[in-house]
């Protein structure tokens, strides 16, 4: 079977703003289910967030995800090291599918793989049940002192600073106001930020409607929504401000 894989480059994230599962909704109200797993590299241990929601209280080597709704999720792994390294992309979950984190050149991606995995954690999607397997070792190490398990978390808000400076400079230095925008949007897409820091990477842009269309387009993935108005100031037309707005107030 040929393997598919997606390699993408690694920030350091964000948690979820919830970490409980999404409920029923009315449009997937009597569909069928299917599942998904992941599984990381040796040693490694990774938290999971769908559509930006956290799933699982502790880091695991390997989840597996039952009772989804046939449909395309935004999947991403936060690793638990210092910097929190994540991958993150759309997965189509139609039908059931396993995963591995695979590693290449410094490069992370999700690669297809077949069969359903041992996995270390198993989670009910709808329901919000879990099955642990190893609540006290979730990766069996060669030495004691090579992990510890975590028994709080500690988050940040926004891209941690080295990060989003090192984000900011790759950004500003485009010479053409359109390339800034669509490398801009492959930035936010794969890495929550706070409202901040979209309001910074919205001053970058020299034409109004392309500080419009970023902003409008970095929501969705943005931590902290109800400090949005932080954008305000980034405009030059009130007009943009108000667009913005009432197309917040509309999703």
């Amino acid at each position: 079977m040929k393997k598919v894989l997606v390699y993408l480059l690694i920030f350091a994230t964000l948690p979820a703003v919830a970490q409980y599962p999404r409920h029923n909704s009315h449009k997937n109200k009597g569909k069928m289910s299917t599942w998904m797993s992941i599984t990381a590299p040796r040693h490694k241990t990774f938290w999971l967030f769908i559509d930006d929601v956290l799933q699982n209280e502790r880091a695991v080597h390997s989840i597996r995800v039952d009772n989804l709704w046939p449909d395309k999720f935004y999947v991403r792994v936060e690793f638990d090291n210092e910097d929190h390294n994540s991958v993150g992309q759309f997965l189509d979950l139609h039908n059931a599918q396993s995963y591995s984190i695979e590693e290449h050149r410094g490069f992370y991606g999700l690669e297809i793989t077949t069969g359903q995995i041992g996995a270390d954690l198993v989670m009910d999607y709808r329901s919000g049940a879990n099955e642990d397997k190893h609540p006290m070792s979730p990766v069996p190490p060669s030495t004691p002192e090579e992990f510890t398990v975590p028994t709080t978390f500690s988050w940040g808000v926004g891209m941690a600073a080295k990060d989003f400076e090192e984000v900011y400079g790759m950004v500003k230095k485009e010479s053409s106001d359109n390339t800034r925008l669509s490398l801009a949007k492959q930035i936010v897409a794969a890495n929550s930020m706070s409202a901040k820091q979209i309001a910074m990477l919205v001053k970058l842009f020299s034409f109004e409607n392309n500080k419009l269309e970023f902003a409008k387009y970095a929501y969705q993935y943005c931590v902290d929504k109800k400090k949005y108005y932080l954008l305000y100031d980034s405009f030059d037309q009130d007009n943009s401000r108000r667009e913005l707005n009432e197309y917040i107030q509309k999703l």
